[in-house]
């Protein structure tokens, strides 16, 4: 394997783990309202994934689609942490205090040589009532991340997901265009995950 073979297989690799276990949504107005066309992909099962409208050289990207569940059990798994290396594939996690829907969470992700292991702590809180969640980074190697996810009703055994994501691994000279690409074409893999953990046919 040749070195830029493998610094492009381990940037995937983080961005994948990254971005599946870490949703980051921004604001709305940094996306817009899903065109008719969206939508309609989204109903026939697809993951529309679109970007940030920003100038920032690092996007968010937004990926938005329907899981065959129940939204307060969608939401569930979004956020049971005890079993994300089980759905997320994380090397482990650790609920470290919880004061009612304030949690500091730490993840680890195992990640090949030569990067090995990072880590990151967020503060998160938890809003089961509007069935979304915010967070921001702690601390940890992995150098950013905030934002929140929703999951909204569209039936009483259909959700749609919305779920965006910035992330910064912290890896010294990984160019931003490198890592936007990957964060386009590995975030919908997040919401396949947990349409997998929960058993969807879609």
């Amino acid at each position: 394997m040749t070195s830029k073979l493998l610094a492009t297989s381990l940037v995937a690799a983080i961005a994948g783990t990254l971005l599946a276990a870490f949703p980051v949504r921004a604001d709305d107005d940094a996306f817009g309202d899903l065109s008719d066309k969206e939508q309609a992909r989204i109903d026939r099962g697809e993951i529309v994934v679109q970007v940030e409208k920003t100038s920032n050289a690092l996007k968010h990207f937004r990926a938005v689609g329907q899981i065959k569940a129940p939204a307060s059990k969608v939401y569930a798994a979004f956020t049971d942490y005890a079993r994300y290396p089980e759905i997320f594939k994380l090397k482990e996690t650790h609920i470290l205090s919880r004061k009612g829907n304030v949690l500091n969470v730490r993840a680890v992700l195992g990640l090949p040589w030569p990067i090995g292991d990072r880590w990151v702590t967020n503060a998160t809180t938890l809003s089961p009532e509007t069935l979304s969640f915010s967070y921001r980074r702690v601390e940890g190697t992995v150098l950013e991340y905030e934002g929140t996810i929703e999951v909204v009703p569209k039936g009483p055994r259909l959700s749609q997901v919305y779920y965006a994501a910035k992330g910064d691994p912290g890896i010294p000279l990984l160019p931003t265009w490198l890592l936007n690409r990957f964060q386009e074409s590995l975030l919908p893999d997040s919401i396949q995950r947990v349409r997998d953990y929960l058993g969807s046919e879609r």
